[in-house]
């Protein structure tokens, strides 16, 4: 999905391949970091919004339009899930 104008996400593999071909970019090194950071964020939100179940009014538009973006990042679908009831 490319909303607002941003360019596709990027995947974990491509964050990698990036990396490899910078190795001695100290930028490069600090914004995958930063990214590394802000993914983990992702899937912190993505944890609340899985367990919340439905918010009525504006909080839940607010919580489908959140549910909406997580599920089209990448280090949301790549994260390993255990089946439910495991």
């Amino acid at each position: 999905m490319n909303t607002m104008g941003f360019k596709p996400p990027l995947s974990r593999d491509t964050l990698r391949e990036i990396q490899n071909r910078n190795l001695d970019s100290a930028d490069v090194h600090a914004l995958l970091w930063e990214i590394k950071r802000l993914r983990a964020t992702v899937l912190h939100a993505d944890q609340l919004q899985r367990l919340l179940t439905t918010l009525s009014g504006p909080q839940g538009d607010v919580l489908e339009a959140l549910r909406e973006k997580l599920k089209d990042e990448p280090c949301v679908r790549e994260f390993p899930r255990l089946p439910p009831g495991v």
